[in-house]
């Protein structure tokens, strides 16, 4: 479902100035790419015949040069094998962890999940099994998360025996049990990565939920301090028909018998009086209807300031010229369903970009709000969308939710009449 927009009657309102942030795809490529350029700068310093080729990229790559080459040259040719196979792999994992990060789909980021623990198991590495314990407590449920984190375990203690096994043929077998206990003792760290990852997982969704909780006030506040100038409009504007229109209609026709009275004998003051009073008369009847009638919110700026405060979120805001302004009621249903579907947006879609469109169509004022978060199979109607939808009907209007374009949800509001 594609959404055109107005270009012609539409204002561009920034999002606000906000701190250039890393995105988490970024954050999770760096760390493969960065450690597993150490690991292989150790390998090219320590040579030929030095380098440890005992783990699974050791082992395959000794066993294909010893079918390449002759047994003068298998050394050199394995370690030129090995280390272009732990390049490959260090290149891999961080296109992987790009995936991961990036992908809506679950299975999809189950596999990339997968495709990285394999990483770390054929190079070996504790450094990187943290990094995928990290990213298991980032980007799935906590249960979910825990399997996958006792299956990495299990899986790092299995290549760990399996290493041991093949190495040690003339080890004895106690010392074959202390090496297996002390590394698998060492790969409990991937649990408090995994801890800590949790911590910064949730310290970061507080930080995010009370940045959108503050600027929900500030444009309610926006919003209320509109509400109130136009109800304070309203009180002068009575006050101008109750008092100063009452003694001025009062004073026009004392002024009107005066110079009835004084018939062809009236001083021209008398008349120049006359005519001024109706003038003044006519001007605050006018004052008055202006502000009975001008009676409309500004609700542009309050969704300016709504979207100024999101965190975490670029945020694309389009109103039409003749779409910023409603009456109150008009106002504040629209500012309530569109502030209650951004709530959803940073709650539940795991979102990074997220569009705002209110304009005016055939007699109907029409707000479309859509992101590119991961989107639901089935729209099942929560407490928030349903809330919507009484709003919106109470008024003559519907809501229309469909699934955005590639991704993510798409929110359509309408209501009858146009903006003021």
């Amino acid at each position: 479902m594609r959404f055109s927009i107005a270009d012609s009657t539409m204002r561009q309102f920034p999002a606000g100035l906000k701190l250039p942030q890393l995105p988490p795809w970024a954050i999770a490529m760096a760390g493969p790419l960065m450690f597993g350029a150490l690991d292989v700068a150790a390998v090219m310093t320590e040579g030929v015949g030095r380098v440890e080729l005992h783990n699974p990229i050791g082992l395959f790559a000794y066993r294909i040069a010893g079918l390449l080459a002759e047994k003068g040259a298998v050394a050199p040719l394995a370690f030129v094998l090995y280390a272009a196979a732990k390049i490959a792999v260090v290149g891999l994992c961080a296109a992987l962890a790009y995936g991961a990060c990036t992908t809506a789909a679950p299975r999809r980021r189950h596999l990339l999940l997968a495709g990285q623990l394999a990483c770390a198991l054929a190079m070996d590495s504790l450094v990187f099994h943290l990094l995928v314990a990290a990213q298991l407590a980032m980007l799935l449920p906590i249960r979910t998360g825990l399997k996958w984190l006792v299956a990495q375990y299990l899986l790092g203690v299995v290549t760990d025996g399996a290493l041991i096994a093949t190495a040690s043929s003339g080890m004895q077998h106690d010392l074959r049990w202390s090496m297996l206990a002390y590394l698998s003792l060492e790969r409990t760290l991937i649990g408090a990565a995994f801890y800590l990852a949790r911590l910064v997982l949730r310290e970061r969704l507080s930080r995010v939920a009370l940045a959108a909780a503050h600027a929900q006030v500030l444009a309610t506040q926006t919003l209320l301090g509109e509400t109130v100038r136009g109800a304070e409009r309203m009180r002068i504007a009575r006050d101008l028909h109750d008092t100063l229109g009452h003694h001025l209609t009062a004073l026009n026709l004392h002024l009107d018998l005066a110079l009835r009275q004084a018939g062809g004998a009236a001083p021209a003051a008398l008349g120049t009086a006359h005519g001024l009073g109706k003038d003044l008369l006519a001007q605050v009847r006018g004052v008055v209807t202006h502000a009975r009638q001008d009676r409309a919110i500004d609700l542009a700026e309050a969704l300016r300031v709504l979207c100024a405060g999101l965190p975490a979120l670029r945020t694309e805001l389009n109103i039409d010229d003749q779409a910023a302004r409603h009456p109150p009621h008009v106002a504040h249903t629209l500012f309530c369903c569109i502030q209650e579907a951004v709530t959803n947006t940073l709650r539940h879609a795991q979102a990074t970009r997220l569009t705002i469109h209110l304009e005016t169509s055939a007699g109907m004022t029409v707000a479309r709000v859509v992101d590119n978060g991961r989107g639901v199979p089935e729209i099942v109607e929560g407490n928030g969308l349903r809330g919507m939808r009484e709003r919106l009907t109470d008024m003559g209007g519907d809501l229309h939710v469909a699934a955005g374009a590639p991704g993510g949800l798409a929110l359509e509001m309408r209501l009858p009449g146009s903006a003021a």
